[in-house]
């Protein structure tokens, strides 16, 4: 099955035991809610963790005004939608002595500054199958105040969004390096 942005806000609706909409634009309260509410799901869902199917690289080049002080250049973070709009920088190569602040990133080294850093999918078919899953757990907190008026529903979408993040986590990280694996706390203290 594809993965589609009505998929994933029927799934949250399902979490809810909410009826499913046919399209964001049916008219439903529902299908309202969920096109107010389903990009910032998404974007916080990818903020919270480098998910392989958002990681972007780019080559920066420097601003023409230098910073007020502290830092010799100034660059723009990635803007989109391409390259994708940049959530979180993660990383900045060959270097660790840098500052983001809004939207641009100070650093005393030259152009061109080389990035990675997690970007909006702007395509929902990208997404990997459980950050679909844990963008619906999201969006299912988001909307379960206004649909449900249960405090159990809101807890319960709660917890299910933490479990699937940490399963999302752990399956996402065993694609990268060996040196990006994440182990276990329990598996380190046996050894």
């Amino acid at each position: 099955m594809t993965v589609s942005t009505v998929s994933i806000c029927n799934r949250a609706l399902d979490l809810l035991g909410a009826d499913p909409i046919t399209s964001l634009e049916d008219g439903s309260k529902a299908a309202n809610l969920c096109q107010r509410n389903f990009e910032p799901s998404a974007d916080s869902v990818l903020r919270l963790y480098p998910w392989n199917a958002a990681l972007r690289r780019a080559r920066l080049p420097a601003l023409a005004e230098a910073p007020a002080w502290g830092y010799r250049y100034q660059y723009q973070l990635p803007q989109g939608p391409e390259p994708a709009l940049c959530l979180r920088l993660l990383e900045v190569d060959n270097g660790t002595d840098y500052r983001v602040e809004g939207r641009r990133i100070l650093a005393d080294y030259g152009a061109p500054l080389d990035i990675l850093y997690i970007g909006r999918i702007i395509d929902s078919a990208s997404y990997d199958p459980l950050l679909a899953e844990a963008i619906a757990a999201k969006l299912a907190v988001h909307l379960a105040g206004n649909l449900t008026e249960s405090a159990s529903r809101i807890e319960v979408a709660r917890d299910y969004l933490r479990s699937i993040i940490a399963e999302a986590k752990a399956t996402d990280a065993q694609e990268g390096g060996a040196s990006d694996l994440v182990v276990d706390a329990w598996l380190a203290a046996r050894s």
